[in-house]
């Protein structure tokens, strides 16, 4: 695979071969050699998943009521989200615990009350920047201020809490980075805030994505999934705390890193559409495990690459940056993919009627073999993928698809590529998030792994 115009890179040397004593012998260098990023960046605040000029526009048409309808839809829908009402009550704990199925952790799983705080106070900073009402940002800050005090770290029996430090790791920090020009926000609260993110959760994005849980296990043994959330999460915390080596190391681990959050490993095939409209579309690392996983995939995918540009419109000269366009946009040809395996025909809200737009047969797909004869210690784990999963989460909805068609469609302009995007992202508008009335996500873990709110922010008609 090649990566994005603009990064650095040796040069390949062409394939060569020479005879000698010992037979041919293979001069072929490395089709590319990644050199890595080591910037230094501008972080025109916020900077994470919107900046101002985001801000302004969507508030500017809201004002003047000239914004679609169903961005005052998806607006009004966020005004009466059960994780807006104020005063709304944070309930902080000393330890977040997510996996804790056999009881020996030191407290019960309570990791759905960072996962709802989390998502409350950035629901919270989004309509303060979109109504001017401090009365948000004071709650939010009064949120985010309280797990502060209180939190000391992460854990569980197993590996779950990865995931907690992932997920709930972005949504806080992103909620912060909002906040933070909010002058009612006490400054050396505001440093311990990012204190607390640095010690709490980066500390423990940092360790799985170097370790993945230790030497019995491969750097492919977690979904692509696992990775991405880390990604996001530490990439946000960096931007949030203005540290480049954090950014950096993120940037680098998109291309080059070694588990399946990389671009390299979270596509597993290339095809082309098998209904003819040639567009390419790319296999996801899930997409033989289940869909709803798939889906998760490609939709945190999404908001790394909204954060990493939102950062790189302030830093044009990083060109690295534009996950969006990396590989030709390989982005957009696995959105491509995961949104085709999961469409119906119908046309109502909840993608619930109507026949598939192609069976489970008719989907190309590249044989994947998942931790075969790898370095994991465990041999019982792996499984082979012959075709794309056809499991009961096929046709699960999840928010993000606005990110990818209104970035390629709109912000790019690249002209194709798009075609299911498009009718994922038309079928969920208003897109919503977690909390909104008839909640379409359901109150479990999944309906938090991503921000969500993405027609509000980003949807132009």
């Amino acid at each position: 695979m090649t990566f994005i115009s603009g990064l650095a890179l040796l040069l390949a040397v062409q394939t060569s071969c020479r005879e000698n004593e010992f037979g041919t012998v293979d001069l072929t260098m490395p089709e590319d050699v990644y050199e890595p990023v080591e910037a230094q960046y501008t972080y025109n605040h916020p900077c994470a998943m919107y900046n101002q000029a985001d801000f302004d526009r969507v508030k500017a048409m809201l004002d003047d009521g000239s914004a679609p309808q169903a961005v005052k839809a998806e607006f009004e829908n966020l005004k009466q989200s059960s994780l807006t009402v104020l005063p709304y009550t944070a309930e902080p704990q000393e330890e977040i615990v997510r996996g804790d199925a056999t009881g020996t952790a030191a407290g019960s799983e309570n990791y759905r009350y960072a996962m709802e705080d989390a998502a409350a106070a950035y629901q919270m900073a989004l309509l303060w920047k979109l109504t001017g009402d401090d009365r948000y940002a004071e709650n939010a800050v009064e949120v985010l201020n309280a797990w502060a005090d209180i939190c000391k770290e992460i854990t569980s029996n197993d590996a779950n809490h990865k995931l907690a430090a992932g997920a709930q790791g972005y949504t806080f920090a992103n909620a912060a980075e909002i906040l933070r020009t909010y002058e009612g926000w006490n400054g050396t609260d505001f440093n311990d805030f990012k204190t607390w993110m640095t010690n709490v959760f980066a500390s423990q994005n940092r360790d799985f994505l170097d370790n993945h849980q230790g030497s019995d296990n491969c750097a492919e043994h977690y979904w692509s999934n696992w990775d991405l959330v880390n990604m996001a999460s530490y990439l946000s915390i960096g931007i949030l705390t203005e540290n480049d080596d954090m950014v950096n190391y993120v940037v680098n681990y998109f291309y080059q890193g070694a588990g399946n959050g990389c671009i390299k490993q979270l596509i597993r095939g290339e095809h082309t559409d098998p209904l003819g409209t040639g567009e390419d579309i790319f296999q996801n690392q899930e997409s033989g495990r289940d869909q709803g996983h798939a889906e998760m995939s490609v939709m945190v995918a999404a908001n790394l690459c909204q954060i990493a540009y939102t950062l790189y419109q302030a830093n044009p000269s990083v060109a690295q940056l534009d996950f969006f366009a990396a590989d030709d946009n390989a982005i957009m040809k696995m959105g491509e993919y995961v949104a085709l395996s999961n469409l119906r025909n119908g046309t109502d809200n909840q993608n619930s009627t109507g026949s598939w737009l192609v069976t489970a047969t008719q989907m190309p797909f590249a044989t994947y073999e998942y931790c075969i004869d790898c370095s994991c210690r465990d041999k019982n784990h792996g499984a082979t993928h012959t075709q794309m999963a056809d499991d009961e989460g096929r046709g699960s909805i999840r928010p993000g698809w606005e990110i990818l068609y209104n970035h390629y469609a709109k912000v790019a302009n690249v002209g194709s590529g798009y075609t299911y995007a498009k009718q994922f992202a038309d079928k969920l508008r208003p897109e919503g998030g977690v909390g909104e009335p008839g909640n379409r996500y359901g109150t479990n873990s999944g309906a938090f792994d991503q921000l969500g709110w993405g027609t509000l922010m980003l949807y132009r008609e």
